[in-house]
């Protein structure tokens, strides 16, 4: 036994200076692994966080170049500081009698997220425009269900799905029930669906613009079949509309061309977005603010709140060959949301006569401001 124990124990010292180089490596391979893992992490979060993706992966609240809009996922609501849908249409009744509406839905997050709903209807028999609005706590889709939205409050109805919606209103003034289906391929507005508004924001925004209705319109006492068209717009993002002022416009040409167009500007008159688009057989073609001009013809002051409203506008876009007059069919289309959205907007039908002929939208937003 004593003979062997210097061999075990050199045996065991050979063991133990083997085992100290590793020892002095371990802590910079324990550092080394750490490094490797922040830098996967890293990755892992920049991929997941800061790189471009489709809109419907989309969580955050600004629109980023490349992150582009997926239809029908994008029809559902978004988790966004703000997001609308919104309808304009033309109603015939059976008895040729002929009526135009606008309906619109609002979201907003945040501390205290909340819906609102906007709704017009204009008698163009009697020139006499009925409005009506709601605030419901909470916001949100009464669905929870993918690539559609559902607003369902008090008989109030707003409903889609790739271009298939339904519209209710039970209000004291009016009712109609709606079904529409839309007609050609969504457009895209902007870069690819993504509007840049400098220090505005950012917002995805696409439409629907020839939806085929039919359904029910009930007024002055009587319930009427009608049938008609309608334009769809949906929008999303990070921006702010309090410190806005535009014109807008969607015009449906009876040559089956649709164009939209959009002037943004602060609340100094200065411009943020001009911007359009056209569609002519299927395709469409964006419109920069050199493509197109808009002058104000004449104007209207609302007895009520003492604002003047440009409601006559010539419309060029020389490329196209189009220089048309847009002019309201009923003038008095104010409509006072002071007590939801806390504004004031024009918002009615239009008549297009010039190059073209065609039906059409207005929106006016901002005219308090005197500035504009």
């Amino acid at each position: 036994m004593d003979a062997h124990e210097p061999r075990k124990r050199e045996k065991i010292k050979i063991r133990i200076k083997k085992k100290k180089p590793f020892k002095l490596l371990a802590k910079p391979i324990i550092l080394v692994c750490l490094v490797l893992l922040m830098v996967m992490f890293a990755g892992y979060f920049a991929y997941e966080i800061l790189s471009l993706k489709p809109a419907v992966k989309w969580q955050e609240v600004s629109a980023k170049e490349g992150e582009y809009i997926q239809l029908p996922k994008d029809d559902a609501p978004h988790n966004t500081p703000m997001e609308w849908w919104y309808y304009n249409g033309y109603l015939k009744t059976a008895s040729g009698k002929e009526y135009s509406f606008h309906y619109s839905v609002f979201l907003t997050s945040g501390l205290t997220p909340h819906s609102v709903s906007h709704v017009s209807l204009a008698d163009h028999q009697l020139q006499k425009n009925y409005t009506t609005e709601s605030r419901t706590a909470g916001g949100g889709s009464d669905s929870g269900g993918q690539d559609k939205f559902l607003f369902n409050h008090s008989g109030w109805l707003m409903s889609g799905a790739n271009g298939t919606d339904q519209l209710k209103i039970n209000s004291d003034q009016f009712a109609f029930d709606l079904k529409l289906k839309t007609s050609r391929p969504p457009i895209l507005h902007g870069n690819n669906g993504i509007f840049t508004m400098k220090n505005a924001g950012d917002s995805y925004y696409y439409s629907r613009s020839r939806l085929n209705i039919s359904g029910t319109l009930k007024i002055h006492g009587n319930s009427e079949t009608v049938t008609g068209t309608a334009w769809f717009d949906h929008q999303w993002g990070d921006f702010s509309t309090a410190q806005l002022s535009w014109d807008w416009f969607s015009l449906q040409l009876d040559n089956n061309s649709d164009i939209m167009i959009y002037q943004l500007r602060d609340k100094s008159n200065r411009p943020i977005l001009y911007t359009g688009s056209i569609t002519e057989n299927g395709k469409t073609e964006i419109l920069t603010s050199s493509d197109f001009s808009l002058n104000k013809g004449k104007k209207w002051v609302s007895n009520k709140t003492g604002i003047s409203y440009p409601v006559e506008w010539q419309i060029k876009i020389p490329a196209k060959n189009i220089a048309v007059t847009t002019r309201s069919i009923l003038n008095d289309s104010e409509f006072d949301a002071t007590l939801t959205t806390y504004n004031i907007y024009w918002e009615g039908a239009v008549q297009v006569t010039g190059t073209h002929t065609g039906q059409g939208f207005m929106e006016l937003s901002g005219y308090g401001n005197s500035k504009n």
